[in-house]
């Protein structure tokens, strides 16, 4: 999909390790959350552990695409 990878269509299987919008209603499910509250509570550990490993979010820019 492309909720990771770029492609933009989040219920495309596109390899093993990226994220579909499947993944995440499954983990919803799985926690009693809607897919909304999912992205939210993503978006809030991002955001916690962007503070805390500052580190593992410096990516060379020749890295990307």
């Amino acid at each position: 999909m492309c909720l990771t990878c770029g492609c933009m269509d989040a219920h495309l299987e596109m390899g093993e390790a990226n994220i579909t919008y499947e993944d995440v209603k499954r983990a919803a499910d799985e926690n009693g959350r809607s897919v909304t509250e999912t992205f939210e509570i993503m978006d809030r550990t991002k955001a916690k552990d962007r503070q805390d490993h500052p580190q593992e979010y410096q990516t060379p820019a020749s890295s990307r695409s």
